[in-house]
């Protein structure tokens, strides 16, 4: 689930740090198209369009092109979307065109889709049919059906136009519909409030608009939107964390998207999405029970669903929750055998559009690994640490289906959790995809993760940030999801919470032992020459000579404290999470190799614990384990191999 710093050679699996996973875990790229199709309405004249720029951070991101024809009594609308980003050197790029089919009258008769955010394109093809939408969905090679009912009336483009013009006269005057959006594989309902009569600006030419504000049942907030007096988008500004999404009208040819290099998001855009963590937790991927305390700095935006098996809400206002989490176990006499499971866990068996446990790669890769094992959850843990250790992290895919991912096993968590989920559903293991935030590295961040049934117990697992069993509690969700009802049908859940919470760490349970975490609580304290971080129960004594440096670096840095010479010499001490096979003997030496520390490793105490040492002429690296954390000491400049001996002397460990 990692947004990421870096690119990741090694994948979610990388030893550079926890951050190698967890920036990646903050951006899939999800909210940028959505809503611009929200004013996208047509009149019945044999023909008209309109082209518009999309901009981001200041820049062109993409183009928006809408085109309305009447054909055989029936209106039909085209609509483009394209949206390019460059996030941390990766490029990505969403785009979505769909048609809309209505009769005069404005009833919705059918709807196309199709999205690409990945190699792989998904279509969806949509039906009318009384009170129902009978719902196609194909992707690589395969098609999935389903059912949507629905109540009231079903408008297309045209009909929400119409209905705009005319019902939208005074300031303060509302309007409500239901349309049917392919990019949610949803109903949404959408609601415009009249907030002005101007005068706008559009391409160095004066325009009469109607500024409306408008909402969607799917999201969070609210979205402004400018028509011209024919009901045609002018201007449309999208909050979201990274900045408005801003969508101008224009020419043809300054949005036709003949190269665009795209929006490149700064690294503040995605810090500033991140919620830095009132301490650090110790071994956090073995964390047995978590206690926070989520504060809103939008309450406006509401709070998502916090009900989950292992999560338990203490306290509820509008303005913060209390939030225990607990790390599931299975019962000894839960986890049995791969049984026949009745009618009420369909959905988390039957393939879908990205769940694909019925493509042949996915079920071959299940077979290879699951073996003769007949036992759930050890035929799931077995699958959690091949996707962990075949999966390399790409942030430039956002969502793409599982034939995608098993192909090209690439992805952010999300794709993580896409294939883990489906290989547990090819092995008839029942399973679900769980989003919401995990804490790594000093900081929350958006994630995704997954749950098997084992036995009567759903029990989580994270195929991208590992652990040696069930998915540690420092982690919550707000929604989880068989994802039959589509790919982002549940986006706004997220968006509630996605860069406007703090989050503090009230208690938690590590090894049996509860810890209490006090209102003042500081992350570390410095007495004279020594630095002391009780939560990570390390203590350590600089040189005379030495100033503490990078005291409160979080993610993308996994340094816990620097302390740095007067000839310019350097000496740092990492902490990583132990998000590894247990069993990985050469983790120490990739931490080494990644912080450029290149030598014959030999064997170190230090602390009392066994630790691998590696020294060159002017670097010089100590890794070694404690628990669920990998600590790395290193020292740069003259005699640095003496300079790191000296700083390990004084370097204390406290379980």
């Amino acid at each position: 689930m990692r947004w990421l710093i870096s690119e990741c050679s090694h994948g979610c699996r990388s030893f550079r740090s926890v951050q190698d996973i967890t920036s990646a875990i903050l951006i899939t790229g999800w909210l940028f198209t959505i809503l611009v199709t929200a004013s996208a309405a047509s009149q019945t004249s044999p023909k008209k369009e309109i082209w518009a720029e999309v901009r981001l951070v200041d820049t062109q991101a993409g183009s928006y092109h809408e085109e309305t024809t009447t054909q055989n009594n029936q209106i039909i609308t085209s609509i483009e979307n394209d949206l390019v980003f460059n996030r941390m050197g990766s490029k990505v790029e969403i785009r979505s065109s769909s048609r809309y089919v209505e009769s005069e009258d404005g009833h919705l008769l059918a709807v196309s889709g199709e999205m690409s955010s990945s190699a792989q394109s998904t279509r969806i093809d949509a039906t009318a049919s009384g009170e129902s939408l009978l719902i196609h969905t194909s992707t690589g090679g395969r098609t999935y059906d389903r059912t949507l009912p629905f109540t009231g009336d079903l408008l297309g483009p045209a009909a929400a136009r119409r209905l705009t013009v005319s019902h939208l006269k005074t300031v303060g005057d509302t309007i409500s519909y239901q349309m049917f959006y392919p990019e949610l594989a949803s109903v949404v309902m959408i609601t415009d409030t009249l907030r002005a009569i101007e005068q706008v600006t559009i391409a160095g030419e004066q325009e009469q608009a109607l500024k409306l504000e408008q909402t969607l049942s799917a999201m969070p907030g609210t979205t402004n939107v400018w028509l011209d007096r024919d009901g045609w988008l002018l201007r449309q500004v999208t909050p979201s964390p990274f900045g408005d999404i801003e969508t101008v009208r224009s020419s043809a040819e300054r949005a036709r998207p003949i190269e665009i290099r795209g929006a490149t998001l700064p690294q503040e855009t995605f810090e500033n999405t991140l919620v830095t963590s009132n301490i650090r937790l110790p071994e956090e991927r073995l964390i047995e029970q978590l206690t926070i305390r989520i504060a809103h700095k939008k309450p406006e935006l509401g709070w998502p669903d916090f009900t989950a098996d292992n999560q338990k809400v203490l306290e509820q206002t509008p303005d913060h929750v209390v939030l225990q989490i607990r790390r599931a176990l299975p019962k000894e006499d839960g986890v049995r055998p791969l049984a026949k499971p009745s009618p009420d866990f369909l959905p988390y068996l039957q393939p879908n559009a990205l769940l694909q446990s019925d493509d042949a790669a996915v079920r071959a890769i299940a077979v290879e690994v699951v073996g003769n094992d007949t036992d759930a959850f050890r035929a799931a843990r077995k699958l959690q640490k091949w996707t962990n250790e075949n999966m390399k992290f790409d942030l430039g895919i956002a969502i793409a289906p599982a034939s995608e991912v098993a192909k090209n096993r690439r992805g952010t968590c999300f794709g993580y959790a896409v294939l883990l989920a489906s290989l547990a559903r090819a092995e008839g293991i029942p399973s679900r995809i769980r989003m919401g935030f995990v804490y790594a590295g000093g900081i929350w961040g958006g994630h995704a993760w997954v749950e098997v049934l084992a036995g009567e117990n759903w029990i989580p697992l994270d195929g991208a940030l590992y652990s040696p069993g069930p998915a540690d509690a420092a982690r919550f969700s707000f929604f989880t999801s068989s994802l039959q009802e589509g790919t982002v049908a549940k986006v706004g859940e997220l968006a509630k919470l996605y860069g406007s919470v703090d989050i503090r760490i009230l208690d938690y349970t590590i090894h049996g032992r509860q810890v209490t975490v006090p209102p003042d609580a500081k992350p570390f304290s410095i007495s004279g020459d020594v630095y002391r971080n009780g939560w990570l129960g390390l203590s350590v004594q600089k040189p005379k000579s030495f100033r503490f440096t990078q005291l409160d670096a979080v993610w993308p840095k996994s340094t816990v404290v620097a302390m740095k010479g007067p000839q310019g010499q350097l000496v740092t001490i990492e902490s990583h999470s132990q998000s590894l096979p247990v069993d990985e003997k050469s983790a120490e030496e990739k931490l080494l190799s990644a912080d450029e520390i290149t030598g014959m490793p030999t064997e170190k105490i230090v602390a009392g614990r066994r630790g691998t040492f590696v020294s060159s002429s002017d670097a010089a690296g100590l890794a070694f384990r404690e628990r669920g954390n990998l600590f790395v000491v290193t020292a740069k400049g003259a005699n640095a191999a003496q300079l790191l001996t000296e700083a390990v002397s004084t370097l204390q460990l406290q379980n």
